[in-house]
């Protein structure tokens, strides 16, 4: 038997120029806008005050003075539509956020989760990396957008944000989309970028 490193049977990475060249614009046809938005207004403390129940087909606009992040929003909003799957981006990850992910899967309140991940998180946090790498699914991208996907039998919910899986103590700024064609607009273009994805 011969051992080898998985690293020598792992294709190179694709350099800057090919990742530009494999990105595929995409834009949604216009729609009508929701005519009553929820506009919450900010309210320091929990997510309850801040955020509030989601109704669905109403887009609800937030900020956040740093007070939770985008793992701690997707949690909350777990509550009210009971376990799901996710399929988030984000720039950055600390271990923390990582933790409670795996503690939301062990108790049921996440059916599945996948990431997809800027490829400077193995540089700039190698020990959640290492943790996102032995324990998720996950593929990383050039990338600086934050979109969370929330989908199970009653709910398609799609988060835009400014808001990355870390703590931040600066304003952040934020959409919550109910809207089935919003969130397949998302999830088509996420799953093609996925698929191109590296380890």
């Amino acid at each position: 038997m011969v051992l080898v490193k998985s690293s020598e049977h792992n294709p190179p990475a694709p350099t800057r120029k090919e990742q530009d060249e494999a990105m595929t614009s995409a834009a949604l046809v216009e729609l009508d806008a929701d005519p009553n938005p929820d506009l919450t207004e900010f309210q320091p403390g929990v997510l309850t005050h801040s955020i509030g129940q989601l109704t669905k087909g109403r887009q609800k606009h937030y900020y956040s003075d740093g007070n939770f992040n985008l793992i701690r929003l997707i949690f909350h909003l777990l509550k009210q539509t009971g376990p799901a799957h996710v399929f988030m981006t984000t720039y950055s990850i600390s271990q923390q956020s990582l933790e409670k992910v795996q503690n939301a899967l062990n108790r049921g309140d996440l059916l599945s989760i996948r990431f997809l991940i800027d490829n400077r998180v193995k540089v700039m946090s190698p020990i959640p990396f290492q943790r996102l790498k032995a324990s998720f699914n996950y593929r990383c991208v050039s990338l600086h957008a934050k979109v969370a996907l929330i989908e199970n039998d009653d709910w398609r919910i799609s988060i835009v944000t400014s808001q990355n899986a870390t703590d931040n103590p600066k304003l952040e700024r934020g959409i919550i989309f109910t809207d089935d064609r919003i969130f397949n607009f998302d999830k088509t273009h996420l799953e093609n970028v996925f698929k191109r994805g590296t380890d």
